[in-house]
């Protein structure tokens, strides 16, 4: 793939060494809540006008798609190229085989012009960076004078957790620290005399009663508590057994979180819901949007999703179930921690194919730096103001049009300003649930006393690590997927969890993790 890459390039970004900054969570939070002010309300200051050229910027894009995105001839788009005097082209790919697609892209050398990056820790993306496929951007934002809403209206620390060897290579999509949590069908548990739980092992219960007690009254027990994610870490559960506290090997070497022992007491515990019946048969084959559909048409208790959502998922479940009623909880205490998920900022972000020319490289940041402005940060997310959105108590709010043409594709492909509470408040809820949907969140600001936690393992890097997870992750989501349905025993999992400790080149990443820990976080 290093070879394919190396001879499709015709050219690359500035190369050289970097240091990372430590990260200053104070200032990010502060940043954060500064643009969620600001894009809420109407903005007194005008932006400086960004110098654009006379001919429009021609740009071709790859990103995530949700739900339905906005078509290209559609009045969204066209007022989007005429505003920002762009013509850009997307290549829409679903959520569930992006990362796949990226795969395909990145090996076959043919990049688009932008590239949405999930997660800037993946091996094949990490590959493409040292190969040279993207533009190294750090010399070009240099000191953000030239790009001002990129410096004043995003999380400042998502630059820097976003590095690659302590150089910028994307554009990071950045948001507040409040992103999502577990759906619960709380009518469910009012139907069974049961309480919305506060630990772990009241979920259990709760959730093994609610499989077995036969809550949709379909005189089945067919109903399915929850749906573990095996392929990639599932962030909410596994945080309660301590998986997002650093752990080191006898060499002081930071091991991978599915590697630990904490890891093990988390399959554990889903394996002792599977073998009450609470959790999906086929799990390991259920992705996100059938996840999602299992549980609006009632077949399901729980779904994890960005809080957002709490309001649109309430209104599809009573499409089944007049009487549905989803409450959110955000986290839930364990053993070892707490069961939540905390945002680390960002989300991602645009990377830029090394094929573009400075010239068209710096035109692209400009570009970026518009859509950030924070005037602009409505229409980005919601569309045209009277066509897709009014502005109700100082909230915006879908109209008709809005509620069918923007869903959570729209924004895939730009980046904007920092929002605390965008993956919180819903478009489609009024002022007051939105606030009370907020004050529900911010309880991960103060959890357990101390707040939420981030997954370091999004920030780490390890180039060992990402020459050789490649070749054992799957086999380690069969042996997860084994251990959870009781394919094999619980000793064994662990043992195999052992091996891989154990070995050399594992061990080898998990110095590099340490050093990657001490760059990033000074510690």
């Amino acid at each position: 793939m290093l070879l394919a890459l190396s001879m499709a390039l015709t050219g690359c970004g500035s190369t050289g060494g970097g240091e990372t900054k430590k990260p200053d969570s104070e200032l990010a939070a502060e940043t954060s809540n500064a643009a969620d002010e600001s894009s809420t309300e109407e903005n007194t200051e005008k932006t400086e006008e960004v110098q654009q050229p006379e001919e429009k910027l021609v740009i071709t894009g790859m990103a995530n798609l949700y739900n339905l995105a906005p078509e290209k001839d559609s009045e969204f788009w066209k007022t989007m190229e005429e505003k920002f005097n762009v013509d850009y082209t997307v290549d829409w790919v679903p959520g569930d085989t992006y990362a796949q697609k990226m795969e395909l892209v990145l090996s076959s050398g043919e990049l688009p012009d932008l590239m949405q990056i999930q997660n800037t820790t993946v091996p094949s993306f990490q590959k493409a960076v040292e190969a040279g496929a993207f533009y190294d951007l750090t010399d070009l934002l240099g000191d953000f004078s030239e790009y001002p809403n990129l410096k004043n209206n995003t999380n400042l620390d998502a630059w820097t957790l976003s590095k690659i060897k302590g150089r910028n290579y994307v554009v990071p999509r950045t948001r507040g620290n409040l992103d999502s949590a577990v759906m619960i069908r709380k009518d469910w548990l009012d139907k069974l005399g049961l309480e919305v739980p506060t630990t772990m092992e009241e979920f259990a219960d709760v959730i093994v009663k609610v499989a077995q007690g036969d809550p949709d009254g379909n005189g089945v027990n067919d109903t399915i508590g929850l749906i573990p994610g095996v392929e990639t870490i599932d962030g909410y559960y596994p945080a309660a057994f301590g998986t997002r506290d650093i752990e080191k090997d006898a060499d002081g070497g930071i091991i991978y979180e599915r590697l630990t022992d904490r890891y093990g007491d988390y399959v554990e515990y889903m394996c002792n819901l599977y073998s009450e019946g609470a959790v999906a048969k086929e799990f390991a084959l259920i992705k996100g949007q059938q996840a999602e559909e299992l549980f609006t048409t009632g077949k399901s208790a729980t779904l994890t999703k960005n809080a957002w959502h709490l309001y649109r998922l309430n209104e599809e479940c009573q499409k089944t179930d007049p009487d549905a009623e989803v409450v959110l909880i955000p986290y839930l205490e364990g053993p070892g921690g707490y069961a939540h998920i905390y945002d680390l900022g960002y989300f991602g972000g645009m990377a830029i194919s090394a094929k573009c020319s400075e010239e068209k490289v710096k035109q692209i940041l400009k570009f970026f730096d518009a859509t950030c402005a924070l005037e602009n940060y409505n229409f980005v997310n919601y569309g045209i103001e009277g066509v897709h959105w009014e502005m109700v108590d100082g909230e915006p709010s879908f109209t008709e049009q809005g509620k069918s043409e923007v869903t959570n594709s729209f924004n895939a492909p730009f980046i904007f300003a920092a929002n605390e509470f965008a993956k919180v408040d819903s478009p489609l809820a009024d002022k007051a649930y939105n606030e009370r949907t907020r004050e529900t969140m911010k309880a991960l600001y103060t959890m357990g006393g101390t707040g939420g936690k981030i997954d370091k393992f999004n920030v780490l890097q390890s180039d060992t690590w990402t020459q050789v997870w490649g070749e054992y992750s799957s086999e380690f989501a069969s042996m997860e997927t084994k251990a959870i349905s009781g394919a094999i025993s619980m000793d064994e999992f662990r043992a195999y969890q052992k091996q891989l400790r154990e070995n050399e080149d594992f061990k080898k990443a998990f110095q590099e993790f340490t050093q990657s820990h001490k760059e990033f976080f000074g510690e």
